[in-house]
Parts: structure tokens; sequence; C-alpha cells
């Protein structure tokens, strides 16, 4: 009798597992599909946004009904122009840029929010947030984060690259005609690195997923996990800098350092990280005080705060390429003088 209750409790303990392993197997399956569905959304709005006569439709499928867009793709261009004579002369994006291609270079998913970075090109034929058509072509860089609700969108996060944009069109930011600088709201709910890392570490998971994204928080974290065995950086390649057309325009300039010199009391905020397969992304913001030149730009003693963006390429656990991009343009204009705002572009004619 005893081997008899004793087998039939093994029996009942196996089920229980096995229950167990397909109960999780089939939460697991579900979850990826949702990802992956998520996934597709954001690329249809990503394509048709270079497709006026889809665009329409497009977003009307795959955006919620009170979507929030928490940043604009040309964010600092829009808010230099907000509420002055340079909007009332600005055309809608899709007039101002033709033959616009969004190429998809990333894209990741984790639970309900999907990241991607974007080559946006196009050609530059009527007023852009003030700036006269120039009819130049540009190729340049953009990052957009979702998050998304029953398979549809209800944040939207864009950042451009501004920087290049300007330097590859040839012109300044347009001057408004109160000659203010009208920054962008610096809002956005972050959280330290450390705080981040010890809430992840606190439910580990056996993932690649898991792992990578301790090794991004790690990095930026000031107290470093005893398993963090870097003295330096922890990647192997840096495919983009995340203030290199600064820093680049400075060598151009015949300058040398680079912008960490200008800055003192510098910290960074998380806001958003992600990791799916060999991809994971973070996002954060920079702050800092502008107290030192930048290049030819002398110190203003502004307050720095803007964004910037990590991807990183992963082989098994190894983080091999590294790609950062910032809010440049805004970087230059909360510094604010008047030798920052020539500093991307010579002097015209």
């Amino acid at each position: 009798m005893f081997y008899k209750n004793t087998g039939w409790k093994l029996v009942v303990r196996l089920l229980a597992i096995f229950s167990f392993a397909v109960g999780f197997s089939l939460s697991s399956l579900a979850a990826t599909e949702e990802v992956e569905a998520n996934k597709i959304a954001v690329t249809r709005l990503i394509h048709a946004m270079g497709i006026p006569a889809e665009f329409p439709g497009v977003a009307r499928e795959v955006f919620a009904e009170n979507d929030i867009q928490l940043r604009n793709e040309f964010e600092n261009l829009v808010y230099n122009a907000k509420d002055s004579v340079l909007s009332e002369l600005a055309l809608p994006p899709h007039e101002a840029i033709t033959n616009r291609i969004n190429t998809i270079t990333r894209i990741l998913g984790e639970g309900d929010m999907v990241a991607a970075t974007i080559r946006v090109q196009g050609t530059h034929t009527g007023n852009l947030y003030g700036i006269p058509a120039t009819g130049k072509s540009f190729d340049i860089e953009s990052v957009a984060v979702f998050k998304l609700a029953e398979g549809r969108i209800v944040e939207a996060w864009y950042m451009a690259d501004e920087a290049t944009l300007l330097r590859q069109l040839d012109v300044r930011l347009p001057v408004r005609q109160d000659g203010l600088i009208n920054l962008p709201p610096g809002s956005g709910n972050v959280r330290s690195f450390d705080e981040a890392l010890v809430e992840h570490m606190a439910n580990p998971v056996d993932t690649p997923e898991y792992r990578h994204s301790k090794l991004l928080l790690a990095y930026k974290a000031a107290e470093k996990p005893a398993d963090y065995n870097f003295t330096d950086r922890p990647y192997a390649k840096l495919l983009r800098s995340s203030m290199e057309k600064i820093n680049d325009r400075g060598a151009e300039l015949g300058f040398e350092g680079n912008h960490n010199s200008s800055m003192s009391g510098k910290h960074e905020l998380l806001g958003n990280f992600m990791s799916d397969g060999g991809l994971a992304m973070f996002k954060f913001r920079l702050g800092a005080v502008n107290s030192s030149p930048l290049y030819s730009i002398p110190a203003s003693g502004n307050t720095l705060n803007n964004w910037k963006v990590g991807f990183a390429e992963f082989d098994g656990d190894s983080w091999t390429n590294a790609w950062f991009m910032a809010d440049e343009l805004g970087f230059l204009l909360a510094i604010g003088n008047a030798e920052a705002m020539k500093f991307l572009v010579d002097d015209i004619g």
C-alpha cells in the first residue's frame, strides 16, 4: 500500500510539473508572439512614414485612439519654430520632405515596448519648420521607441539626427524674431541606473536577454555587480559615439579633445531598456553643466539635459558592437550662446 500511494503521489507531482512547464511554455510563446506582432505594427508605421498616400490609413490602424507622442522626430526644429512666424511659414513635414525612404536598420522588442534605428533619406523641397527649401538630399539616422497595448501604439518617442540634417542641408537653425532659444521641455520618466540594476537582478532569469540587459545597466551604474569584470568599455567595437558629429566638427575646425571636457557634474538617468535575442538597447538622459569650452565655443555655465540612446549587438554573451546617438543639436542649443548656434555650419556668404 505504501508503494502504491507513493507511486500515485509521484505521478501527481510529475503531472503538476508537466502542467506548470506546459503553462509556462504557452505563456512564453504568447509573449513572444505579442512582441513579434508589435514589431510588425511598428515596421508598418515606419515604412509608411515615407509614403504620404499610405500613411493616414496605416496610422489609423496602428495607433490607439488616445495615443501620446512623447517626442517629435525633429524635436528641436519643432520647438524652435513653435509660437513664431517660422511655424506659419512651415509646410507639413511630408510636403517639406519628399522622396522619403525609411529603412529599418535595427529593431527589437520586449514586453509592450519596441525600439528601432532608422535610416532616413529624402529631399528637402519645402519649408521645414522655418528652413526654406534647399533642394538638397539628405541621409541621416533616427531612433524610435514605442509602447503598445493590444497591438496598437499608445506612446511614440522619436529622435532624428538633426545636427547631421543641418550639416547636410548646409543651413543653420533659423533665428526666431524674438531672438529666443526655445528649448524643448526636459521631461520624461527617468531613474538611476543603480536602482534599475538592483531591480533587474532581484528577478534573475537564465536567458541571454536577462544577461544582456544586466550588462547594459551595469555599464552605466555607479555600483557594479561582483561579476562585472571590465575596467574599460565592455564592448569590442564602437560603431558610432553619442556625440560623434560634434566631435567630428571640432576635428574639422582643427581642435583637439572631445565634448566630455566641456562638462562638469555629469550624470545619466535611465529611461527605457530592453533586450531581444542578440540585440539590446537603452535610452537615457545626460545631465551636466557646461563649465568649460567646447572646442571653439566658450562655456556658458548653462545646464545641459538631453537624450542619448544606445544599441548593443551581442554574440552569445559578448557585447560585440555598440552604437550610440545623442541629441547633439539639443546639446548645442542648451549651451545657448552665439558660438554654439554657428558651430555646425560655416559662415554663409
